[in-house]
């Protein structure tokens, strides 16, 4: 039961039996649309919780519906597919990633969309690093045609650039300026300054996906007393106050430094602390917000 399996396109498969032509538009273009999900084992009800689904699946095929790619099934069958892979993994938190992609069509040998869809599951238990060091990248990040709503694969094909900018310096995050120069997101997580009683996130016009993770993360700031502020955010800002780092798989993550620069303020990191933990919390059905992000897959 504790095999990966895969779902793909109507029934569970062992995972290595998922495949796709190498000329469907999935590899020629990277035509993809995914979520990032995360089912929590509740020993007490003997099933799986799924954080945020509501908010996940209607941004898939929302994503779908922007980068054209038809919707291969209703949503009813998307969540009846990730109870489905869930369930292989008894026991254990589970990250799931439903992908709708194009089989066929947008191109000169195939002018109509055919969509599909693969749902691939896998036990996790996030760790953080003994120490959490960023480091801003030389590169920036331009927008493309589909834009910041749409949680595309193609759009991640740069990170690749950015991870090995990473590596090569020794750190274990990156933090990704705009093509103006503001602060947009990190590799695979979005970025918080907690200042204090002020949260400070960029705004979704600097290019940056709307994370989800992150606005359950506002909530828990808003519910605790905290003013939160949306706008454009100078690199410099990263510098003064404690960074926080928000993703679906990553949960939340306090930096210890960026660019070698250490936070100077106590109080917020001490605030950062308490946001992270009330998340955990939450996920464990133990906050006042669980009841409103955390659902059952069947």
């Amino acid at each position: 039961m504790g095999d990966r399996v895969m779902w793909f396109n109507g029934s569970v498969v062992p995972w290595e039996d998922a495949r796709v032509h190498v000329w469907d538009e999935l590899a020629l273009r990277g035509a993809n649309v995914f979520e990032g999900m995360t089912a929590f084992w509740d020993a007490a009800r003997d099933h799986h919780l799924m954080l945020a689904a509501e908010q996940h699946v209607d941004r898939l095929f929302n994503s779908a519906r922007i980068a054209d790619i038809p919707a291969p099934e209703t949503r009813d069958e998307v969540f009846a597919a990730l109870a489905e892979v869930a369930s292989h993994h008894p026991g254990k938190d589970v990250y799931l990633r439903p992908t709708f992609y194009a089989a066929r069509g947008r191109s000169t040998l195939a002018p109509e969309s055919e969509g599909a869809m693969y749902i691939g599951g896998f036990e996790f238990a996030p760790v953080a690093p003994p120490r959490v060091r960023a480091v801003v990248s030389a590169h920036r990040r331009f927008g493309g045609p589909i834009g910041p709503l749409a949680k595309s694969g193609g759009s991640y094909l740069d990170f690749r650039v950015f991870e090995r900018e990473r590596t090569e310096r020794g750190a274990e995050h990156i933090f990704i300026l705009n093509e103006d120069g503001h602060v947009a997101e990190a590799d695979g997580a979005a970025i918080l300054i907690v200042r204090d009683q002020e949260i400070i996130v960029p705004s979704v016009d600097t290019g940056v996906l709307d994370s989800i993770t992150k606005r359950i993360l506002l909530d828990i700031a808003r519910d605790l007393g905290h003013q939160v502020t949306e706008r454009r955010v100078l690199r410099e800002e990263l510098y003064d106050g404690q960074v926080l780092l928000a993703g679906t798989l990553l949960g939340i993550r306090l930096v210890d430094s960026t660019d070698g620069v250490a936070p100077r303020d106590p109080r917020a990191t001490d605030r950062a602390r308490e946001l992270a933990a009330a998340y955990d919390d939450l996920c464990r059905g133990g906050h006042p917000l669980s009841k409103t992000y955390l659902t059952s897959p069947a």
